[in-house]
């Protein structure tokens, strides 16, 4: 069930929070849990299922941690485990069986057929929080045994269950004891759900076609400013689409009484990929962080083993996204560029601010958001040969693929992908007057998406792909 479909919109979120509302406190939390799986099987049928065998492995696992005390850190690793599997199976076997295969091919005359298992809808973002849950709870254990609705509850969240963002147990398990359920809580997360909706359907579905336009050419037709338009056209439609997904993620969960953790805070300003990772899908990258990364021993033991311990972190965030070698370069090429920038940072004395946005946004986060997109590694480094060495040979100007309308939006995107807005809010948030016009630029900007031709009920989300 996507957000911005009339389904949800009109039946589904306004039936569940009003009954919400209407319940005693506690019923709520099973109320929550059922619409949450509603919302799921709505989606993905039986492949419910799935998920509800993560969330008892989950919670079976942090049961055991609870009252195995001698035994916990067998328990933490088999149950994280177990959760990781579900995401190997489906989302990686495929991938798996198939190179198999082809080895197989090239050396015997062994015959392998390829697995076909279905990726799940939100599989890489609930495994995630399974995993969450128990190494959270293993390293901080509760004094009263775990309910089995809280760890359901925490997992199966339908506004952060799809993609995202991922949210701590330590962090969310709180909350369901004391949830803020109020007039305040709800206007706030309508005006973030509002503004989500809007980047969603005014910015990045404008600009959609554009990009899917640019990326079905062939690279040799492509001249220097069609290969630049295509780069810094889906760097504004992704950030609005992911970012807009996160903000009506938010926004939902506030109107729950629950806080889940900011995703963005405006990536465009990053000085260097390291940094952009910063700002960039903030949840998934302290993940790694904190559960591989420093795991590992970060960067404790010296400047090497640092290094090798980023790389695996990227390798795996790469293998995260999906299961394609595409997406293990993705991986490679974001631990290199920041190998690089550590290197540089360390051995070089020189600083300049302008000089480290300026290779930012020609370089690093240009490199990185093409290997997003592409689907082949050869499609990438052809992208990439079109941005830097003439074609003569190019047969589509940049004038050929923008209309007034798409060249209209990019710079409005390119303007509000800069903290714009946090400046206006900083200065005038706290006028009564600057409230109600929001208030009314909110409903227009709400009425404007909803009856946008952009508006396609079953257009789905990009990160509904990883």
């Amino acid at each position: 069930m996507v957000f911005s479909s009339p389904i949800f919109l009109f039946i589904f979120l306004p039936f569940v929070w009003i009954l919400h509302a209407m319940l005693p406190e506690k019923f709520r939390k099973a109320f929550l849990l059922l619409a949450s799986l509603i919302f799921y099987i709505y989606g993905e049928g039986l492949f419910v299922m799935l998920m509800v065998v993560t969330i008892l492995a989950a919670h079976i696992s942090i049961l055991l941690i609870h009252r195995l005390e001698h035994h916990k850190t067998a328990v933490a690793v088999t149950g994280s485990i177990v959760s990781l599997l579900v995401l190997l199976i489906f989302k990686h076997m495929n991938f798996f069986t198939t190179q198999l295969a082809h080895l197989f091919a090239l050396f015997s005359s062994v015959k392998i057929t390829p697995t076909n298992f279905h990726l799940p809808l939100g599989v890489s973002f609930f495994t995630f929080q399974a995993v969450s849950c128990i190494i959270d709870f293993y390293r901080n254990p509760a004094e009263k045994e775990p309910k089995f609705i809280d760890t359901a509850l925490y997992i199966a969240f339908f506004p952060q269950l799809v993609a995202g963002p991922i949210v701590r147990y330590d962090n969310f398990i709180p909350q369901l004891k004391y949830r803020a359920v109020h007039y305040a809580a709800f206007l706030y997360g309508l005006k973030r759900f509002a503004y989500g909706f809007a980047k969603k359907v005014l910015i990045s579905n404008n600009l959609a076609p554009v990009v899917d336009k640019i990326y079905s050419m062939d690279t040799s037709t492509m001249g220097i400013d069609v290969a630049w338009a295509a780069t810094f056209v889906f760097m504004v439609e992704l950030y609005f689409d992911f970012s807009g997904y996160s903000d009506m993620a938010i926004g939902l969960a506030r109107m729950f009484g629950i806080k889940i953790p900011e995703n963005f805070t405006y990536p465009f300003t990053a000085t260097s990929l390291g940094n952009m990772w910063r700002k960039w899908h903030i949840s998934l990258s302290t993940w790694f962080r904190d559960y591989i990364y420093i795991p590992l021993g970060g960067s404790r033991k010296g400047d090497f083993r640092a290094i090798v311990n980023l790389w695996l972190a990227f390798l795996a965030c790469g293998l995260w996204h999906g299961a394609a070698w595409n997406f293990i370069f993705l991986g490679a090429l974001s631990a290199f560029l920041i190998t690089i920038e550590r290197l540089f940072k360390k051995y070089c004395p020189y600083r300049n601010t302008v000089l480290a946005h300026l290779y930012a946004k020609m370089i690093a986060l240009p490199l990185f958001f093409i290997s997003v997109k592409v689907d082949s590694v050869a499609y990438y480094f052809g992208v990439v040969k079109a941005m830097f060495i003439p074609n003569t040979s190019a047969t589509v100007s940049m004038m050929q693929i923008f209309d007034a309308k798409s060249f209209i939006v990019f710079v409005a995107g390119c303007i509000f992908g800069f903290p714009v807005y946090r400046v206006i809010t900083d200065k005038f948030g706290k006028s009564n007057v600057f409230r109600w016009l929001e208030a009314a630029f909110l409903l227009v900007l709400f009425g404007a998406a909803l009856s946008s031709s952009t508006m396609v009920f079953s257009d789905p989300f990009f990160y509904f792909r990883f």
